[in-house]
């Protein structure tokens, strides 16, 4: 790894906390935080089911639109019947999504000189709201989104799209993410790897390993930085 890197940043699950939303859903569809949890779970495991399945397809549609669909599985799941507005009201906590750590890391990898881009599945519309409500604008360099390429990840397509991005070769871009099919898959297409291990999962067993392991941004801030 460089000295400086530009660091690609995945957001859904990894940045952000997609189960933020528990709470409003819960209010929503008038069950228990318990349930709620449940259902959020379950609904995320859809959302990255969906966009795989239609890139093995060949297919492409937005994350906005597989996170509708993905939600409409699980309130089929538990039977449940939400107006259109309430529907509505859930999808649009999605703009509303809780930095794990806040901003300060973020902060200090950039003072250090690392070129910050989030690199993800969501379109560009959808990133710009969350990083603008967030605050995650203050501290980025720049947004890549799968739609650039028609694919998810970890198509090597969508690890090679930040070369449009940056005058850096891909030995000096770097892939943060929690999940370790998106660090395998940046890997794989020639990226660096850094896994924000916060669950404490298992290595990967396909043979494209991270070059750093760390618990947190806060940690990866101490280490780099």
């Amino acid at each position: 790894m460089a000295e400086t890197e530009v660091l690609c940043f995945d957001v859904y699950g990894s940045t952000h906390n997609q189960h933020s939303i528990v709470e409003t859903l819960a209010e929503v569809a008038d069950v228990s935080v318990a349930v709620a949890e449940e259902m959020s779970e379950l609904w995320v495991e859809h959302q990255i089911d969906y966009s795989m399945e239609v890139t093995l397809m060949g297919e492409y549609d937005s994350w906005w639109t597989l996170t509708e669909r993905a939600f409409e599985w699980v309130l089929d799941y538990y039977g449940i019947d939400l107006t259109a507005a309430e529907r509505e009201e859930v999808m649009n906590a999605y703009e509303h999504l809780e930095l794990y750590e806040g901003i300060e890391p973020f902060d200090r990898l950039s003072a250090a000189g690392h070129e910050l881009y989030i690199l993800s599945d969501g379109n560009p519309e959808m990133l710009e709201t969350l990083a603008a409500n967030s605050g995650f604008d203050g501290v980025i360099d720049g947004i890549v989104s799968v739609e650039e390429v028609g694919k998810f990840k970890p198509a090597p397509e969508v690890y090679h799209s930040i070369g449009t991005h940056v005058d850096r070769p891909a030995e000096e871009c770097t892939m943060v993410a929690t999940h370790t099919f998106d660090v395998a898959g940046a890997r794989n297409a020639g990226l660096n790897g850094i896994l924000i291990n916060r669950h404490r999962v298992p290595e990967h067993r396909l043979g494209f390993e991270p070059d750093l392991v760390v618990p947190s941004y806060a940690a990866l801030a101490d280490e780099i930085a």
